[in-house]
């Protein structure tokens, strides 16, 4: 099955470089947690403007960690330095992605919970609960094709990914649900352990899009990698 083949390439991928990209984890999760730590701060002194520097930065800096996947992908190696030229070339792009998926996130996830409260008197509201779920997982499984797009067809402006990531994840549902599935336990104990997290969580994440969105766009128009990457 596609999918087997495409946690198989993944994880053989971690392993072949498994120091490298431990390094370039720790750099993503230092960074990320630094971001991460100021808006978190900004909140509890009440300065909350701050809150917006996780929201700016969390984006590109995924990206970076998706552009140097497709680097192991193309050469079968990646650079360490590079990491941070590719965050300065993707910020925009990155950001832009990123601020789709939080606010679409962040959309959904109010209206499941307000939905689940008023749940509890009326049948309606927790049908209407239940209905947001499908859509959040639905959104979940868009995800992989979304953030491969992104990185691997920079070409395309971000309406364009949105577009062909939905038709996508609607084409290739079993497929889409299945991925979601083994990435949220993976990524679930990964985060539980502390350390997965720090080492591995974004190589995974990323080599699991990269190679998900590569396998089922093959189907369609059989891009090379070479071409998809062409404007790098």
């Amino acid at each position: 099955m596609k999918i087997w083949q495409v946690l198989k390439d993944s994880t053989s991928q971690t392993y072949d470089k498994l120091f490298k990209f431990a390094i370039l984890n720790l750099i993503w999760f230092m960074l990320s947690t630094l971001v991460v730590f100021i808006g978190y701060s900004g909140l509890i002194i009440k300065f909350y403007y701050l809150l917006i520097v996780p929201i700016i930065f969390l984006g590109p800096f995924f990206m970076g960690g998706l552009m140097s996947g497709i680097n192991y992908i193309e050469f079968n190696d990646f650079s360490i330095k590079q990491y941070f030229i590719y965050i300065k070339d993707n910020f925009k792009r990155g950001l832009l992605g990123f601020l789709f998926t939080f606010f679409i996130y962040l959309l959904l996830i109010a209206d499941l919970v307000f939905f689940l409260q008023k749940g509890t008197d009326s049948l309606f509201m927790l049908v209407l609960a239940v209905l947001v779920l499908y859509i959040l997982i639905f959104f979940s499984m868009m995800q992989c094709y979304y953030w491969g797009f992104l990185a691997l067809d920079k070409e395309k402006k971000i309406r364009y990914v949105i577009k062909n990531s939905f038709l996508v994840t609607i084409d290739n549902v079993v497929f889409s649900f299945l991925w979601f599935i083994i990435v949220f336990i993976i990524s679930a104990i990964l985060i539980v352990t502390g350390f997965g997290m720090a080492v591995l969580l974004m190589n995974f994440l990323s080599l699991m899009m990269l190679n998900g969105t590569i396998a089922v766009s093959s189907e369609y128009d059989n891009l090379e990698i070479e071409e998809m990457n062409r404007d790098e």
